[in-house]
């Protein structure tokens, strides 16, 4: 093994928060619902997040979709559900937390966990995981704080950018 290569097979998790100052169940809503989730993460969705529903998620700037299972759903607390994101063979597990905090704001913890593959492949996801999420908060943040659209995700890699 060079002092180059990763022989991880697994990592064992990500995780990403940051405070929203509005209530919990607000700042839930605005994850399960495709109205607002829309203007700050996928384009569309084929549904609400709501236990047992099977959705698809689409990029449609990016030309890319993927499916998500949706575990678990706390009202004002607790979303999980698994997603092929990365591999479509070996889903990953994401949990939102919404943690209710002083002056009614609200601790938004993001978590992935179950990522496989080689070195340079997890580290690849790793890297879109953690950057992925903390631009989904942060445009939360703008968007439920702020009424502004950041557009975060959609700016990230603009067609026409040099590789």
């Amino acid at each position: 093994m060079s002092a180059h290569t990763l022989e991880l097979t697994t990592i064992p998790s990500v995780k990403v928060g940051m405070l929203i100052r509005r209530p919990a169940r607000e700042v839930f809503q605005a994850i399960v619902d495709p109205a607002v989730t829309s203007k700050i993460w996928y384009t569309t969705s084929s549904g609400k997040m709501t236990p047992g529903a099977e959705l698809t998620w689409e990029w449609e700037m990016y030309g890319a979709s993927t499916q998500a299972s949706v575990e678990e759903v706390d009202e004002n607390s607790r979303i999980r559900f698994t997603w092929g994101n990365y591999t479509p063979d070996s889903p990953t597990t994401v949990e939102f937390r919404f943690i209710p905090m002083p002056d009614d704001t609200t601790y938004v913890q993001v978590t992935e966990t179950g990522f496989t593959g080689t070195g340079d492949e997890l580290v690849h996801y790793v890297t879109d995981s953690t950057g992925g999420f903390t631009f989904l908060i942060s445009a939360l943040k703008a968007l439920l704080e702020h009424n502004i659209v950041l557009g975060l995700v959609a700016d990230a890699n603009p067609s026409g950018l040099p590789v």
